[in-house]
């Protein structure tokens, strides 16, 4: 069996109607897997993704015979660095797999497995929410060596939730309206449709809107609103990247003709909204999302648009009324049975370090700069070299680990590493103003001062080179060159404020400062260093808070914060003087 790589959005197109005729043939297949709803999920998906393609051995031009969608992540080591991870490419939604025509399915699944095993790179392969049988998954599953690898069933119940989202209840429909409501609800909940129904159906009051090409943005917009309203306080930030997934794949369905979103009013007010995705090859309605008035009650909104969604199913042919992950208790007063996901990890017994795949260098990138952010220096450093041993000349990791270098008083690695980063880059402003940084703080005046003439002649209007230029002339005891960089800064962008306290500093180095200016820069002086030392660049901010005594000696709370420093640089002498 020939394994195939489609790692791009062309080539995924190019395969539509062959993957459109697998997913016809498989009767396991679900709406998750087919090409539609894969064609709007993909671009959404921020890892780097992956589909395994299979097709026969042979000679002669085939087509693929299986489709098996994944992602490539990773997952951070508790002493820094990554280990990569193989996940389903579509484990944000409710149901993963492989689609694959029947007749192959004993060849190509072990065919898959031995592929992942030999020639993808991953410490750990997550199987999340995979809706498979249990051929298939024996199949697969089998194809791992127990001697070489651990296997685990994992089970994750969301915090102060009583949900069990690897139950998925569904509907198995009738063909007729009044049988599923005579067979599969209760009296109770069947005189409600009814009631309800009839108070629609007769009412100018209540009515039901259709989405359509003329209200689409409105309804979706309606749907999020009143989901947003009941979860945004208990998901957060999370609320955001849900509610934008949510716009952007209701969008591209009802572009495929594959979205049912009807909206429930009480004249011009909205009383909750339903989407659903429609499969037609499954003849298969799949719940979504819902949102509702929550302060209005009668009728239910909840009620009757899953009834009217069932309803419509039925009308027109459809066989399954899927209402996907969680078993909430609603869920069981419209007659459905239950069917189990699974969520599997497969990890090697021994692994053994590994590359990353040069395709998730950008997220391990992302990943590193968030802690060298927030002051996780150790794994910081893991993460730019991890990134390093797979692409040596990696622009950004060059730089970041040259300035952390810094940070760690390495400066010979430092120096070293944004060279080699000019070579890759040889009009990188950053590095050659991060040299003359790194020049500076060594007291190698001469060379700071090349450094950022360098940026300067690149960047004309550079503010940053212009006070740091300054400042290297002002070592040198070149006052009036210095001031004239720190008035050029200032007449670039008149509110920089270190230019503003620099060249205060070099007139008061020269007698030119009145008292009243002096105070006022004894303070400027003070909160650059509370700003530095927040920023842990501890040795700025010593020059500053000294810089602030010498112009207010009388300050208490520069002597305060000046131990501070000593304090966090082990100096505990200069510490217990300064208190």
């Amino acid at each position: 069996m020939q394994i195939d790589k489609i790692e791009n959005f062309p080539t995924f197109k190019k395969v539509r109607k062959n993957w459109d005729y697998v997913y016809a043939a498989d009767t396991h297949a679900h709406f998750f897997l087919s090409w539609v709803l894969l064609s709007g999920l993909l671009p959404m998906v921020h890892e780097p993704w992956l589909i395994l393609a299979a097709k026969p051995d042979t000679h002669e031009p085939s087509d693929y015979v299986a489709f098996f969608p994944l992602k490539l992540t990773l997952k951070k080591q508790h002493g820094g660095g990554f280990a990569p991870q193989l996940c389903m490419a579509g484990n944000s939604l409710d149901y993963t797999g492989i689609i694959c025509l029947p007749e192959y399915e004993e060849e190509v699944i072990p065919a898959f497995a031995t592929y992942i095993q030999q020639q993808l790179v991953w410490s750990s392969f997550e199987l999340k929410n995979i809706l498979e049988t249990d051929t298939r998954m024996a199949l697969f599953l089998r194809s791992f060596s127990r001697d070489s690898f651990d296997f685990s069933q994992i089970r994750i119940h969301n915090e102060g939730e009583d949900t069990d989202n690897y139950i998925a209840p569904y509907v198995s429909l009738p063909d007729d309206w009044n049988q599923y409501l005579q067979n599969y609800v209760s009296s109770n909940t069947r005189q409600k449709i009814r009631r309800f129904f009839r108070k629609i159906e007769t009412s100018d009051e209540f009515y039901l809107t259709q989405v359509d090409a003329d209200n689409l943005q409105s309804h979706i917009e309606i749907l999020l609103k009143f989901w947003e309203s009941r979860w945004r306080k208990q998901k957060g930030n999370e609320c955001d990247v849900i509610i934008n997934s949510v716009r952007a794949i209701c969008l591209h369905c009802f572009k495929h003709n594959c979205l049912y979103l009807p909206v429930l009013w009480q004249g011009d007010r909205p009383l909750g909204a339903i989407a659903n995705f429609v499969d037609v090859e499954r003849k298969s309605m799949l719940f979504v999302i819902t949102g509702r008035d929550r302060s209005w009650n009668n009728p239910p909104p909840g009620l009757i648009l899953h009834a009217e969604a069932i309803r419509y199913a039925i009308k027109n042919g459809f066989k399954v009324y899927d209402f996907l992950r969680g078993n909430e208790e609603y869920k069981y007063s419209f007659g459905p049975k239950e069917r189990h996901i699974q969520h599997i990890v497969v990890k090697y017994k021994n692994p053994q370090k590994k590359p990353l795949d040069v395709r998730t260098l950008p997220l391990a990138f992302n990943l590193t700069v968030k802690e060298h952010q927030a002051n996780q220096i150790t794994k910081a450093e893991q993460g730019y070299r991890q990134i390093l041993e797979v692409d040596s000349n990696h622009p950004e990791a060059l730089y970041g680990l040259g300035v952390l270098m810094r940070q760690k008083g390495n400066y010979q690695t430092a120096e070293n590493l944004l060279k080699n980063l000019l070579q890759v880059q040889p009009n990188s402003i950053k590095a050659l103003f991060s040299l003359g940084n790194l020049y500076q703080t060594q007291g190698q005046s001469s060379q700071a001062i090349e450094a950022y003439n360098q940026v300067l002649t690149l960047e004309p209007d550079a503010i940053a080179a212009y006070n740091n230029l300054g400042y290297a002339l002002q070592q040198q005891g070149k006052w009036e060159q210095a001031i004239a960089c720190y008035q050029k800064a200032l007449k670039v962008k008149p509110n920089c404020v270190e230019a503003d306290v620099n060249l205060g500093n070099a007139l008061h180095a020269q007698g030119k400062l009145s008292p009243d200016k002096q105070a006022h820069y004894a303070q400027l002086n003070y909160k650059l260093g509370l700003a530095r030392t927040k920023a842990g660049d501890l040795q700025t901010a010593e020059v500053y808070l000294q810089k602030a005594l010498e112009l207010n000696p009388n300050c208490g709370e520069v002597y305060k914060s000046l131990a501070e420093i000593y304090k966090r640089q082990q100096n505990f002498k200069d510490a217990e003087a300064a208190y």
